[in-house]
């Protein structure tokens, strides 16, 4: 049972694709809030959200492709 490494590549650059979604999202989030406060703007946690969003589904992703690179037995 080896592991599939073109899966496992590919699993760990959706991983990488979502570590700058991971930092990035929250710090957007604050400063949509602190727009909400002084500008009553809601752009900044729209795009905050989306890119949450965006990040815990790439990540899920990558974990999934990753395990399966692992424990697929063909």
């Amino acid at each position: 049972m080896g592991t599939n490494k073109k899966e496992l590549i590919r699993g760990l650059k959706y991983e990488l694709a979502a570590l700058p979604l991971l930092l990035i999202a929250p710090i957007l989030i604050t400063i949509g809030f602190k727009a909400i406060k002084l500008q009553n703007n809601y752009l900044w946690i729209v795009v905050g959200i989306t890119l949450a969003i965006s990040a815990i589904i790439l990540g899920f992703l990558g974990i999934r492709i990753i395990l399966n690179a692992f424990f697929n037995s063909k």
